[in-house]
């Protein structure tokens, strides 16, 4: 099997760095990192600097992304925002119907559109218990 990585809400890069660490030959065909409302990308300023780049749709909104774009691979990964889904907004959570919490259907998106082996994503234990007023709902 060759291990291929497509990392989503990639951040700087901390599941690629894990898994490239491992000596296990992952090689990452496609990330995602871009933070609405800043002019600024920070992030993926890091990411590239560190890594490089792979195309122009990796700085952008993962919604205005072409799914079947985006190369193949074996793994899909991914650390989704949790502010919709956290304690810290226990009363006001609105799940995957929040203002971040919609990003999850990206990630269903792209699950559909390259179906991988194979799915890891990182968030809060909250999320399976989304939204807080409708405990276990979404998940």
């Amino acid at each position: 099997m060759n291990k291929t990585i497509c990392e989503l809400f990639a951040g700087v890069g901390g599941f690629r760095l894990g898994f490239e660490n491992t000596g296990a030959d992952w090689k990452t065909t496609w990330f995602s990192q871009w933070e609405p409302g800043r002019k600024k990308q920070w992030a993926h300023d890091c990411y590239i600097n560190h890594w490089g780049d792979i195309d122009c749709n990796t700085g952008i909104d993962i919604s205005k992304v072409d799914k079947t774009m985006i190369p193949d691979h074996n793994l899909l990964v991914g650390g989704f925002p949790c502010q919709n889904y956290s304690v810290a907004a226990s009363k006001s959570s609105k799940g995957i119907e929040g203002e971040k919490g919609v990003l999850w259907w990206q990630i269903r998106d792209t699950l559909i559109a390259k179906t991988p082996s194979f799915v890891l994503l990182e968030n809060v234990d909250r999320l399976l218990k989304s939204p807080a007023s409708q405990r276990g709902r979404d998940f």
